[in-house]
């Protein structure tokens, strides 16, 4: 997951919504009929001026104008950041087309990513709407061109950029700027038979991602903390109140004649085990016990613990119980030595929160170590339900790694101790919470490859060095005959796994990882040669130093509500492959993304949205239009993760995001080739589209992602591809109970609210009409000739 320390080519806007934030921002009230001094004949009149670091001089030019009698310039012979904004108020759901003029003289933007351009943002800068292309150094003046629909509320502020978000030197100009509407219902969608590109469209766009964060790795145990190390508090939230919790152990029965200690001096694991002794030689019933345990009719449990005991006579009884109510029982009776116990409880009744107790009658003193309850029925310890979920969703590839993985401040990862028996791994915590042992990297492994998808996995870097990452891939790929290949032989997997894709540290950056890097490409490549290998963040110093050893470079999108600003860091990271590594067919993995990495608190919810599921969308047409360079994408996150997962379970449950079933289409849906689509209007306006071919020729497939509070009519042309009026297949992703409002979500109540509905469309000839719903994703497909 990325952190708010972003270098250059992350993506490139994570702080965007500072212009409205920073200066006096809606102090004026929006402009009621367009832009007001559009041509700034009234020099900075009606628009609010905000400068950080050196001053800028902002001023009417009556010599250098594009229209009228004076332009606005901007000029700075010292590093500043400086910016215009203007709110208006236009017709709610509307497209409209704003031009403006700009020019540059010596326009250094030094490592800003914004300059010598305008931007179309939500009020108070709060997201942007559409984005221009930046221009620097010397130009003459240039018209630039953005498309956008408005809001529901019609309120959008227009930014007029020198240079943002970082500082620059130079001049700019700035001149007549226009609003207009445009009616999108004249402007047919001509699909071609021509195709973007050479390259298809690789399956692996379609991936996930997972790391250790709040039950992410939906492992089937359903007891937390079962090595007894503590839980302890996630170091963020969503909502507090409702987070997902782990369950605490605590002491029931006669606690009066008990000590309960954490006892150092033999665990099986860890650092400590349970310690219940009794005082004196009064008989008394004490043990330990946890709440939230989910069972069900007929399903079988296996309850496994460690044992050992001195002086207690009786057995020791393992109930599933709740309000006297008995689910499942079992006893043991332990020796003076530790010996792992083990047996199948039936459960008789239904319960998503009994008790788990395990008890004996003193006098005496009883230790545990490394409980466990887990469904008989799993799919190698994975919850059966979400690897049903997770296959029906076609990831290609699922990526492990992410912040708690090469992040010190978050969890001392290392693989080593994720492997072999899980009875003996260290216990992990993770951005603050403790981790289950059981799902461990072999389990994770195992788990992409029972949902169908590749595993890609992310080595650590930080206190880390090229002979770890090079014993870790001869452990997954080397041969039973190879020093770490005889570990995991022996851990019980004898045939390699054949990873092929591995990922060099996650989120480095600077000279220390760049001058480290060729180094763990040549040891991991020295161990299996026919691995793919990806850097972190794509950089000069990473191509000019590794770019012979890397297959990928890998920026992270947490920022996909700006969608011109994805597809201008897509562009950069182009021209940077093309001229730092000339030669190589380096590709792109951008192994994490989404509309936010933080936003930690109630606004997270945003992630669980339908508006959240069309920008997701957009961002996947985004990716069908750029597949010749991107072939990876992994979304973040899979499961839980405070939210932002696309699945979300509790102890005995799940649905499905929105988000779920939007890339759940793209994924079982699109075709492998990309079509050139003809239109007037830009492929990612009124709707945002993309189309397909499938790799037989015969059916196209049409992707639209309307954003706005109102229908869309667009004319659609078919007729490159012949014949006559043909059904058309239809998936429509959109709110069922139809509020007209983009945050809708579904739920463990309303787990079915936002879901793809299929119809078919009638059209009488190959070119028709065509209404996009409000807040929709369409999906139509036509089998051609």
């Amino acid at each position: 997951m990325m952190r708010c320390s972003t270098p250059l080519i992350l993506l490139v806007l994570c702080g965007w919504f500072c212009i409205g934030s920073r200066g006096n921002s809606g102090q004026n009230p929006p402009s009621n009929s367009g832009i007001e001094n559009p041509s700034f004949e009234e020099s900075t009149k009606g628009w609010e001026v905000h400068i950080f670091g050196a001053k800028a001089d902002v001023s009417a030019d009556t010599d250098v104008v594009q229209e009228g009698k004076r332009s606005l310039r901007i000029a700075a012979g010292e590093l500043s950041d400086t910016a215009l904004g203007q709110e208006i108020r236009l017709k709610a759901g509307q497209l409209y087309r704003f031009t403006g003029w700009v020019r540059t003289h010596q326009l250094d933007p030094h490592t800003a990513p914004v300059f010598g351009t305008f931007q179309i943002q939500k009020p108070g800068g709060q997201g942007i709407i559409a984005s221009g292309t930046n221009h620097k150094g010397d130009m003459n003046w240039v018209k630039e061109t953005l498309y956008f629909e408005t809001p529901a509320d019609g309120r959008v502020r227009v930014a007029v950029f020198f240079v943002g978000f970082g500082k620059g030197t130079g001049t700019a100009w700035f001149d007549d700027l226009k609003l207009e509407e445009v009616d999108p219902s004249t402007v047919p969608l001509k699909i071609t038979r021509d195709l973007l590109f050479k390259e298809t469209i690789d399956p692996n766009q379609y991936g996930q991602f997972i790391e250790y964060l709040c039950d992410l790795v939906m492992w089937a145990e359903k007891l937390c903390d079962g090595s007894f190390e503590g839980l302890t508090p996630y170091k963020v939230a969503y909502i507090k109140e409702t987070d997902f919790r782990e369950h605490p152990w605590y002491p029931v029965g006669a606690t009066n004649r008990a000590n309960f200690t954490l006892d150092k001096t033999s665990p099986i694991s860890g650092i400590v085990a349970q310690k219940i002794a009794t005082s004196g030689e009064t008989p008394c019933t004490v043990g330990i016990a946890q709440d939230g345990i989910a069972v069900e009719p007929e399903q079988v449990c296996v309850f496994s613990c460690y044992l050992r005991q001195e002086g207690i006579a009786g057995p020791v009884t393992v109930r599933i119980h709740r309000d006297g109510k008995n689910y499942a029982t079992a006893e043991f009776r332990p020796t003076d030595k530790w010996i792992k116990y083990r047996t199948r409880l039936a459960i008789r009744g239904s319960d998503s929160n009994a008790t788990l107790s395990i008890e004996f009658r003193g006098p005496g003193t009883l230790w545990l170590d490394n409980a466990s309850l887990m469904p008989e029925r799993t799919i190698d310890g994975w919850r059966s339900d979400v690897v049903e979920a997770v296959k029906a969703l076609k990831p290609g590839i699922i990526r492990f790694g992410g912040s708690a993985l090469d992040d010190s401040n978050l969890g001392e990862f290392d693989w080593r101790d994720t492997i072999g028996d899980p009875d003996k791994r260290k216990p992990f915590r993770a951005w603050g919470g403790l981790q289950p042992t059981g799902a461990g990297l072999e389990e994770i492994v195992q788990f992409c490859r029972h949902v169908g998808a590749e595993p890609l996995i992310c080595v650590r870097v930080s206190k880390k060095g090229p002979k770890d990452a090079a014993e870790q891939v001869e452990y997954f790929n080397g041969a039973a005959d190879t020093p770490m290949g005889a570990l995991r032989a022996k851990n019980g997997h004898p045939e390699p796994y054949k990873i092929k894709f591995w990922q060099i540290g996650n989120e480095r950056a600077g000279a220390d990882y760049e001058a480290q890097l060729p180094k763990f490409c040549e040891a991991m490549k020295a161990i299996d040669p026919t691995i793919q290998l990806l850097s972190s963040y794509p950089t000069v110093g990473v191509l000019e130093k590794a770019g012979k050893w890397v297959d990928y470079v890998c920026p992270h999108h947490y920022s996909i509500a700006n969608l011109a600003g994805a597809e201008t860091d897509l562009a950069e990271v182009r021209r940077l492959i093309d001229k730092h590594a000339p030669g190589r067919s380096i590709k792109v993995g951008v192994t994490e993304w989404n509309t936010t990495a933080g936003d930690w608190g109630p606004r997270r919810t945003m992630l669980l949205t339908l508006e959240n599921a069309l920008w997701c969308s957009r961002y996947h047409n985004l990716m069908h239009r750029n597949a010749d360079l991107v072939t990876i994408a992994n979304r973040s996150n899979l499961i839980n993760s405070f939210c932002s997962g696309i699945i979300q379970t509790d102890n005995h449950r799940l649905y499905k995001s929105p988000t779920y079933y939007a890339q759940q289409l793209y994924a079982t849906l699109a075709g492998d080739k990309a079509l050139r689509i003809d239109s007037a209007l830009p492929a990612n306006t009124a709707p945002d589209v993309s189309a397909t071919l499938s790799a037989n020729g015969e059916v196209v497939t049409l992707f639209a992602v309307n954003l706005g509070p109102k229908d869309v009519i667009r004319p659609i042309d078919l007729a490159a591809f012949g014949g006559d009026g043909r059904d058309a297949e239809v998936w429509t992703l959109a709110d069922t109970k139809h509020a007209g409002e983009p945050d809708v979500t579904n739920s463990f109540a309303a787990p079915d609210r936002i879901v793809p509905v299929k119809s078919t469309h009638r059209a009488t000839a190959t070119k028709f009409d065509y209404r996009f719903p409000a807040y929709s994703l369409t999906v139509i497909r036509w089998k051609v000739k």
